[in-house]
């Protein structure tokens, strides 16, 4: 039998549960493995939950140098129409780039319900510009997982009775995909003043990717900050009490 062309773990999730649904999203270079325990605990509050692969993620670094930030938000409007298909209220979440998504769709079309978990919005020093030169002197880099927190996850996953995969994510890094994520965050910001729905943001206090002013330019929603996690939200020792707060909100849709 051939092998799949995804990586061990790089699966969509979904769960059929009641009238309302949750689409989450995971972020840059990650999959929906990066989400799934959310999206787990979601299924088991009886929503409807549909955590989708986004393009070019979850296969081959390589795929992410061709791909454009539009081919991302299009595999989340696909996401939501289907949820759209079968549910009554449709509340659409991320984490990290995910989460950035998840803002630029609710300011296009309509959807009940926001949560954005680390989103990006204005990183210091991370423009498109510099990266449309950077990408042609380092078309890659190496970002493979060191340090405590890719242990962790082994140990978490180990606990929970699962395949010990560690996180399912790219240690290759495409410049030219980032240049694409700084474009979607130029143009999610540039967006923000027509999200009507509710939103919950949730930052971490010692988050060193996306630093949590980036909270200051979510106005209008709920809003709320983890206190120890790092920047992976959806899995970081804190997790539980996210997963209680986006079930609290989905919950009030």
């Amino acid at each position: 039998m051939p092998r799949s062309p995804l990586m061990d773990g790089a699966q969509p999730f979904f769960a059929r549960g009641g009238a309302t649904g949750v689409v989450v999203m995971h972020g840059f270079t990650a999959s929906p493995h990066e989400v799934v325990w959310l999206a787990q605990h979601l299924a088991a509050q009886g929503h409807t939950v549909y955590a989708p692969r986004l393009s070019a993620h979850g296969t081959q670094p390589e795929d992410m140098s061709r791909a454009r930030y539009w081919d991302w938000l299009a595999s989340a409007f696909d996401a939501l129409h289907v949820l759209r298909a079968q549910c009554d209220r449709v509340v659409v979440a991320g984490l990290s780039m995910g989460g950035c998504i998840a803002l630029n769709v609710a300011a296009k079309a309509e959807v009940d319900g926001v949560v954005a978990m680390a989103a990006p919005l204005v990183l210091p020093g991370f423009s498109a510009q510099a990266l449309k030169v950077g990408k042609r002197l380092r078309p890659y880099s190496d970002q493979t997982d060191r340090g405590p927190f890719a242990d962790y996850i082994a140990q978490e996953q180990a606990r929970r009775g699962e395949p010990v995969l560690g996180r399912v994510r790219y240690g290759k890094w495409s410049t030219a995909a980032l240049e694409q994520l700084a474009l979607l965050m130029d143009e999610t910001l540039g967006l923000l003043g027509a999200v009507r729905a509710p939103v919950l943001a949730l930052y971490s206090q010692v988050d060193a990717v996306v630093p949590i002013g980036n909270l200051d330019t979510l106005k209008g929603g709920l809003t709320g900050a983890a206190q120890q996690s790092s920047h992976i939200l959806t899995q970081d020792m804190e997790c539980e009490d996210v997963f209680a707060r986006v079930a609290a909100f989905v919950g009030a849709r």
